[in-house]
């Protein structure tokens, strides 16, 4: 929905903000359509982006390269709150092991961690960390974009049915019309060109991870939830550092 003042912007904002982090902010009006917060989520990606290069350029001259990745690592997680990791070592345990359909639900919600999930998120993590050390190393301005176009990519995999028809995936699907999307896409267009012709290898192979994702997701769990949305986020953003990586 197009904000029709500066007040609907800025609660539009403030409901990304606290949609994707953990920032302390006031709750917002119950009654504020969702739908208005969805342009800003790249534009909380360019916080998380600005984060991590702000940091690369405060701790390069006092720790290691590998010591500063895995500081703005970490500062991504606390930031989100570890939601999106937590719904991707959700996602290695229900989607990946040969479950019957009906068990693959049970094993979503359930609060525990089975070793498809610890493996697999320890695996993400570091190949993440190892993608984050060398965009460092070569092209800095991956670290910027990656968390902008995987906060968009998101929006395109909300496309897709729920997986039920209540709970965090069906209000997010809800929320997505082709208006929102339209929106969203100034911002993460726009910065394509500071990619150079790393964008033209980081973006699709994105998109194609995140499509991927929300396919597996649909044939395995009847549609997308909530730990889908944050494992796509997380699969996004290392797909475009893994491409910023290459030298």
């Amino acid at each position: 929905m197009r904000p029709s003042s500066t007040g609907s912007l800025w609660r539009g904002l403030r409901l990304a903000l606290a949609f994707l982090t953990r920032v302390p902010l006031p709750s917002p009006h119950p009654a504020i359509p969702f739908e208005q917060a969805l342009p800003w989520f790249p534009w909380v990606g360019l916080l998380f982006g600005g984060i991590g290069l702000g940091l690369a350029q405060a701790l390069s001259r006092l720790f290691s390269p590998l010591l500063v990745a895995s500081l703005i690592l970490f500062a991504w997680a606390v930031l989100s709150g570890f939601l999106h990791l937590d719904g991707l070592a959700d996602c290695w345990d229900a989607l990946f092991p040969p479950l019957p359909p009906e068990k693959r639900w049970q094993v979503l919600k359930d609060p525990h961690l089975g070793a498809f999930g610890v493996i697999g998120l320890m695996l993400h993590l570091l190949v993440k960390l190892m993608a984050l050390l060398a965009v460092l190393n070569l092209h800095p301005l991956g670290v910027l974009l990656a968390p902008v176009w995987a906060r968009w990519l998101v929006l395109w995999v909300g496309r897709l049915p729920p997986a039920r028809p209540e709970g965090l995936g069906a209000t997010f699907v809800q929320a997505v019309t082709p208006r929102a999307l339209l929106w969203s896409s100034p911002l993460p267009l726009l910065v394509i060109p500071l990619g150079g012709w790393h964008s033209l290898i980081a973006l699709p192979l994105a998109a194609a991870g995140s499509a991927a994702l929300g396919w597996l997701a649909q044939r395995r769990l009847g549609g997308i939830s909530g730990d889908v949305l944050g494992a796509v986020i997380e699969v996004s953003e290392t797909l475009v550092l893994l491409a910023f990586a290459i030298p």
